[in-house]
């Protein structure tokens, strides 16, 4: 309820037209004995039908000597009246505008709105989940390789049985002792199949047989202590030119092991002295050569032979180390190719 002298509502502190808007005075209390009632004729009269005085119950005059009290003000809100900052009128703690000018009374802190949540774009929701994501994977990956493992790395100077014996496998290859020489035929006399192993080279104590004799074909026949790596055989003729020419010579050779599946088959040069015949085997203890062809003899100053004459043989390769035994026999792409070195 706004009171009728005041211009501004106490609550809100919007200004009131008193054009626009009627007015309540305050109702004053008044009892029976001080109700005036005024005649047709402009008399009084009291409630008990004769003239009485008018009277009102007023407090008495203030003293002149003691001053007026001043009403209590407060600014906190807390009870009594306030002062208007604006226009210093005397308001009701209770009011929060001034009822003469409007102004705000109580300062107190305004409702503030609650803060809008933050939106995010098409974009950034991708982006969120791309990383959401490629972070899982990662995670997902680090506990496999935690729980799962790798092999540990093989410490230096370590290594597994296979690179074990391939080390031992491989040393660089030498002449192979031969324990055995078996040939057939044997030999003439004093030159025989011994001779082709003993390492002495020209002089005069060759393998020789009577080929026009012999069912044209010579088996020579090489045995060793242990399974050998064969990398070649070198195939030394008698080294005198002369001599070469009027004998017969080797031109074809088959050459055969245990880890053979045929032989393999070489051609000679018609050349005296040490040529290599292309020959390889992974594991054997023994290699079989048989001659097959042959160069004709020559007559060389009026003389000419029936004999074949063959110096030395030489097995080069390795030892074989370790467990296993291969098959297969490697051979060259080209047999028909060879090397030859002066003897």
């Amino acid at each position: 309820m706004v009171a009728g002298d005041e211009q501004f509502c106490p609550s809100c502190g919007a200004f009131i037209d008193p054009m626009k808007t009627p007015r309540q005075r305050p109702r004053r209390s008044s009892s029976s004995d001080k109700v005036i009632s005024i005649n047709s004729d402009g008399t009084s009269r009291g409630s008990n039908g004769g003239y009485e005085e008018f009277a009102l119950d007023e407090p008495p005059p203030p003293d002149p000597g003691t001053p007026p009290e001043q009403p209590a003000k407060s600014g906190n809100g807390n009870g009594g009246d306030v002062s208007c900052p604006s226009c210093g009128a005397v308001n009701p703690s209770s009011n929060r505008h001034c009822q003469e000018c409007g102004a705000r009374i109580r300062q107190g802190p305004l409702p503030t709105a609650p803060r809008p949540a933050v939106q995010a774009t098409a974009g950034v929701r991708a982006a969120l989940a791309i990383s959401g994501l490629l972070l899982g994977v990662i995670l997902i990956a680090l506990f496999f390789n935690i729980f799962t493992g790798d092999d540990p790395p093989i410490a230096d100077g370590s290594s597994t049985s296979t690179s074990s014996t391939l080390q031992q496998v491989l040393p660089d290859p030498a002449p192979i002792e031969v324990l055995e020489e078996n040939c057939d035929p044997e030999g003439i006399g004093g030159l025989i199949c011994p001779n082709l192993t003993n390492g002495q080279f020209g002089s005069g104590n060759e393998y020789q047989v009577n080929w026009p004799e012999v069912e044209d074909v010579v088996t020579i026949t090489l045995s060793f202590r242990e399974p050998m790596a064969i990398t070649s055989i070198e195939w030394t003729n008698i080294d005198d030119a002369t001599r070469f020419r009027q004998n017969f010579r080797a031109s074809a050779l088959q050459i055969s092991a245990q880890d053979s599946v045929t032989p393999v088959t070489v051609e000679l040069a018609d050349e005296p002295g040490t040529q290599i015949a292309n020959f390889s085997s992974l594991s054997t203890t023994r290699i079989v050569i048989e001659v097959v062809d042959v160069y004709l003899a020559e007559v060389l100053e009026d003389n000419s032979f029936d004999e074949l004459a063959i110096d030395e043989i030489v097995v080069v390769g390795r030892p074989v180390v370790g467990t296993g035994n291969p098959t297969a026999t490697t051979t060259p792409s080209d047999t028909g190719s060879t090397s030859t070195t002066a003897g």
